[in-house]
Parts: structure tokens; sequence; C-alpha cells
């Protein structure tokens, strides 16, 4: 059987050595008393640690939140600076250039990227700054696709011996007949360059051409590089512009080495000096 908690008692004594009501406690109480003060000293510090902690996190709460305030009303500061009309007469320039690239492709066959900008004058409303970056990202994006692929210059920048149009026949006859590109003088070797992004639809021998390729283009837009000494790509390849596509040469019907160059649009041939610049 299990023996019952022992008590001791404790007297206190008054300063005329009477004895007050005795107190009964817990023997273990007596001789652990140690321990049990240890225990509450360490929940004290446990408490009084995490109050700390508290007040340390509620301070710098309210410190951010202050700087954040700060910086809020730095930024209306700002904006409540901003000049608006300053801001629309630069867009305004901003337009007219565009405007100007865009009728540089136009007259090319290219439609342009957007027919008015958000800056425009007759454009009153006011928008946010979110909608004129984000128009004219895309505006100058389209641009810079179209441009991209549109085939400008000379694959080789050698002389221009023979231009589009009737022309005599450069073996000797009598007749004339139609040259329908631009024959390029240069070298042989010398290096053959696209005009304009795109893929390679042909590779390879291809009648009085010679070593040829046909590459194709966004907006229609076909080119085509004859008279070849080499070939540096095959069909399928995708093309960058100024990408090294071949080598000058003297293959098929030709009197020397240069490079037979032409421009096709929707299957039509057309000049390609009107693609020598963009202006």
């Amino acid at each position: 059987m299990k023996q019952k908690n022992e008590k001791t008692t404790i007297l206190f004594v008054n300063k005329n050595a009477q004895a007050l009501r005795p107190v009964q406690v817990s023997s273990s109480l007596i001789l652990n008393w140690k321990k049990y003060v240890a225990g509450l000293l360490i929940i004290f510090l446990c408490l009084a640690g995490a109050l700390v902690y508290l007040v340390l996190v509620n301070s710098k709460e309210k410190m951010t939140t202050q700087i954040l305030s700060q910086k809020i009303h730095s930024l209306h500061t700002v904006f409540k600076e901003v000049d608006t009309s300053q801001v629309r007469t630069k867009f305004l320039k901003i337009d007219k250039q565009l405007s100007a690239i865009n009728g540089f492709l136009k007259a090319r066959g290219i439609q342009p990227a957007f027919k008015k900008g958000i800056g425009g004058e007759a454009d009153s409303d006011v928008f946010s700054a979110d909608e004129i970056t984000d128009f004219y990202e895309k505006y100058l994006g389209r641009v810079a696709y179209n441009i991209s692929y549109t085939p400008l210059g000379l694959p080789f920048h050698g002389t221009i011996t023979s231009t589009f149009g009737h022309r005599e026949n450069p073996f000797g006859g009598e007749n004339v007949e139609t040259h329908k590109g631009l024959d390029i003088s240069g070298p042989f070797g010398a290096p053959v360059k696209a005009m304009a992004k795109g893929e390679v639809e042909f590779a390879g021998v291809r009648g009085g051409f010679g070593n040829c390729i046909i590459l194709k283009h966004a907006n229609g837009f076909e080119t085509l590089y004859g008279h070849l000494s080499k070939i540096l790509v095959k069909p399928g390849d995708q093309i960058n512009i100024g990408e090294e596509i071949g080598k000058i040469g003297s293959t098929g019907r030709s009197t020397g080495p240069h490079l037979h160059y032409e421009v096709h649009r929707n299957g039509q041939k057309i000049n390609p000096q009107s693609f020598l610049t963009l202006n």
C-alpha cells in the first residue's frame, strides 16, 4: 500500500516569541524547494523573452510602415511635379518618327504597325503611364518585326552591273531580254548575306541560276541568290539578318563571278533597288 504524503508543520513566530497558527505543507516541497524555484525562474525568463521579442517586432513593423509611407509620399510628390504637357509633346515627336517609318514600310507594300499613336494630336484622353508604355512597346515590337522580315540592303556590297528590267543579251545576242533582279559583281568566294530573317525554302541547283538559295520571309517576301560557288545552308534552316548563306561564284548561265539577287512579293518579282534603303 502507498504511504500517505508526509507533512511538515511550520510554525511562524512573531517578535514576542509567540507562536502563530501552524501551517502544514508537503515535506517534498521543503526538500525540493530549489527545483521549484529554478522552474519558476525559467518560466519567468521565457515569458520575459517572449515579451521583449513582441516589443521588438512591433517596433520594426512600425518603422517599416513609416518608411513605406515616406516613399509613397515622395512618389506622389514626383507625380505632382510631372508636366503632362511636356510628356504629350515628347510622345507627339515619337509618333511623327514612327509614322515616318511606317510610311517607308507602306511604300514597300507593308501595312503600318498601327494607324494612330496613343499620343496623337487628335487624342485628348488622359492615359496612364502603364497604358502609354504598353502601347509603345507593342508599337515598336510590330515595327521591328516588319523591318526584320523585310529584305533591305545588298547581300554583297559590290558594283551593280545589271539592273532590274530590260537589257541586252549578255551572251552576244542581238535580242533584248528581261532581267528580273540585280547583278552584283564580286570576287570569287566572297560572302553572300541574308537581307532579312526567314527560312530556307530552296538550296541547290536551279536552271540558269546554277547554285541557288531562296529564302522565305514574312509579309509575302522571298529573296533569291543565284550563281553561287558554295551553298552554306539547307532547306528548313532559320536564318537571321546578315547571316552568311553562300559564296559568290559563276555557276549556271553566267559570264563571270557575280551574284544574281531577286526580291519577290506574293509571287511577283519586284525591283530590288526599291529595297536598298528604308527611306
